[in-house]
């Protein structure tokens, strides 16, 4: 019972780390809209995620929208700053024993099942656009949560971009993914320090194995738990900030543009 307990508070303390470092998504947003965006976060819609994500029986992600949408709240606003926010409040939460990880992992899980229906639809095969943006996103195998690279995918599609997403994908089939079909960013999204010489050595087969690799991206709370993550790396770019990760994306694509010209 006792080694019981220690494994599941461990991957409780992962969820947690996990849930606390959507924070960041939050302040990159505000940090576009100052002080006044601050103060116009109501603690009320928080206060509602989290009370309908935590209770028990089926879950009404619908009826939830519609409520929201008559508090004349954004679907913008709900995956930039409610749903992180409301993540945070569940982290909280249990880190101070008010609810367990089972509650955690379910709610989380359902805020996760919301960004589903507010992003945009895309399709699995990059985009055919003359200016559209082709991303890669790689989750590790091992991430149980991954609440806050799907809101930063949502970001993404909502900027234009088309977004792929391969969880747990072997080596060739991702050096196949980026032969056969044409991406302008790999974005890694790593939760565990652990994962880090795995994700080097991706990186070093990319390079290799692929002809003119598109920009390498590395985001995640990876970033909160370890030093250097870029040199161990050897990524082009390590942030959390979708709107740094696109810049990157279209002054490849400009310098690319440029040459073929």
């Amino acid at each position: 019972m006792a080694n019981d307990h220690t494994d599941d508070r461990t991957s409780a303390e992962e969820s947690r780390l996990d849930i606390s470092a959507l924070a960041s998504t939050v302040l990159s947003v505000l940090s576009d809209k100052g002080e006044e965006g601050a103060q116009t976060i109501r603690s009320s819609v928080i206060q509602k995620l989290v009370e309908v994500s935590l209770q028990p029986g089926a879950f009404n992600a619908e009826g939830l929208l519609e409520d929201l949408k008559d508090r004349r709240i954004s679907a913008d606003q709900i995956v930039d700053i409610y749903i992180p926010q409301a993540a945070r409040e569940l982290g909280r939460m249990w880190s101070e024993d008010i609810i367990g990880f089972a509650k955690v992992t379910i709610a989380t899980a359902r805020l996760q099942g919301l960004l589903t229906m507010l992003a945009p639809p895309w399709a699995a095969k990059p985009s055919e656009m003359a200016n559209g943006v082709n991303v890669l996103m790689l989750l590790q195998g091992n991430d149980s949560h991954t609440l806050g690279p799907h809101v930063a995918t949502a970001q993404m599609r909502r900027a234009g971009a088309s977004v792929r997403i391969l969880f747990g994908a072997r080596d060739d089939t991702i050096i196949k993914a980026l032969s056969d079909e044409s991406y302008d960013m790999v974005l890694f999204s790593g939760s565990r320090p652990d994962a880090l010489a795995s994700i080097a050595k991706l990186v070093k087969r990319i390079r290799t194995g692929v002809l003119a690799p598109p920009p390498l991206v590395l985001g995640g709370i990876v970033l909160n738990l370890a030093d250097g993550v870029k040199e161990k790396t050897d990524v082009d770019l390590v942030t959390n900030d979708v709107k740094v990760a696109l810049k990157l994306c279209e002054k490849n694509k400009s310098r690319n543009r440029s040459l073929t010209r």
